[in-house]
């Protein structure tokens, strides 16, 4: 006679949003990046899962600000509060930086229209999509990332596409 488990049924995934069904998250090549640091976890049921609460709009006050993403993901049992760290770069390489892009005439116009160059990170030697990160998450879940926390970086993909400059502020620029 083995051991019987009874553990609880997961909440049902949420219906995504209208037109949000099939939404593909990183489609220009800065938040295809953002969303391919992720792959490592991409294994994880909690990552689809979170996928599925970015594309029903459960990530509510979202904020991308120096270092740092919060948002409050609605949940099954209630509203949880997300924060995600990430490393910010120090004045003197942001003055590194900005040498290089004044150097190139054609990266400082590409980022005067608002583009994000794909040469930015050859032409800096800076890369500008976080390789680690701490989250943390109110729920009860003990895995990190929890679906919520993954709700939240498909989101920043999202966030990325609209508005690539949010990297810059991410790594500490605004």
């Amino acid at each position: 006679m083995g051991w019987y488990y009874d553990f609880p049924k997961a909440a049902p995934r949420p219906q995504a949003a209208p037109g949000k069904e099939r939404k593909k998250f990183g489609e220009t090549w800065w938040g295809k990046q953002w969303v391919e640091t992720l792959s490592e976890f991409e294994g994880d049921q909690r990552m689809s899962r979170g996928r599925a609460y970015a594309r029903a709009d459960k990530v509510k006050k979202f904020k991308v600000d120096k270092g740092k993403i919060s948002a409050t993901v609605q949940g099954s049992s209630g509203n949880y509060k997300v924060a995600i760290g990430v490393k910010q770069y120090s004045d003197k390489n942001w003055q590194k930086i900005a040498a290089k892009i004044r150097e190139t005439p054609l990266l400082l116009g590409k980022l005067l229209n608002n583009e994000m160059p794909q040469e930015l990170h050859e032409t800096t030697g800076f890369t500008f999509i976080p390789s680690s990160f701490s989250s943390n998450c109110s729920c009860p879940d003990y895995a990190n990332p929890c679906k919520h926390v993954a709700a939240v970086f498909y989101t920043v993909a999202d966030e990325i596409d609209h508005d690539p400059m949010n990297l810059f502020l991410l790594h500490g620029v605004d």
